[in-house]
């Protein structure tokens, strides 16, 4: 009897540890999520310090950065990146800014921010015709023309990216058009 009781309570108790274990290992788990959103906070700050110097390059790089250590749910991360979307453009470089748009796109799309990612696609669809990029004209503006299909926008939103796309330059609208 003292064979099975033993047996019982042994079998008992590593059915409590492995039931414990999980909890052990998404504590685990935490810690990095926290680490990185603190750098990442830490680089959005030095950035508005950068921004306020006029070091708008640095600025947009670490906006970047902040952007990469956050999680894609999180909408600080989205923020970041039209940010740095925005310091490239002020300093000149539509090249970054044109990448960090179409990022934020991609950001918003995943977060399930349909409006924010057609309206993103379209501003790095205006600044690829500044390029003369025709090819990325099309491809971004394609993209948020079909973002503006969904049945999952209202109807002020899907106006408000038809709108927007109507505003584009006569010859870049033959480009993003569908019958391109």
């Amino acid at each position: 009897m003292n064979a099975t009781l033993t047996r019982h309570i042994t079998i008992a108790l590593v059915l409590l540890a492995v039931v414990a274990l999980p909890r052990a290992g998404s504590a685990q788990y935490r810690l990095p999520s926290i680490v990185s959103a603190n750098k990442a906070d830490s680089l959005q700050d030095s950035a508005v310090r950068f921004v306020h110097t006029g070091r708008w390059q640095d600025a947009a790089r670490l906006y970047r950065r902040s952007a990469e250590f956050r999680a894609v749910e999180d909408p600080i991360g989205l923020r970041c990146l039209t940010d740095a979307a925005a310091l490239a453009y002020a300093a000149g470089d539509r090249s970054a800014a044109r990448s960090d748009m179409a990022h934020a796109a991609e950001r918003a799309l995943a977060q399930g921010d349909i409006k924010s990612a057609a309206m993103a696609y379209l501003d790095a669809a205006w600044i690829a015709q500044e390029q003369k990029k025709q090819d990325q004209v099309w491809n971004l503006g394609h993209r948020a023309e079909l973002l503006a299909a969904s049945p999952l926008l209202s109807e002020t939103d899907r106006n408000a990216i038809q709108r927007r796309i109507e505003r584009v330059p006569e010859g870049t609208r033959v480009v993003i058009g569908k019958g391109a």
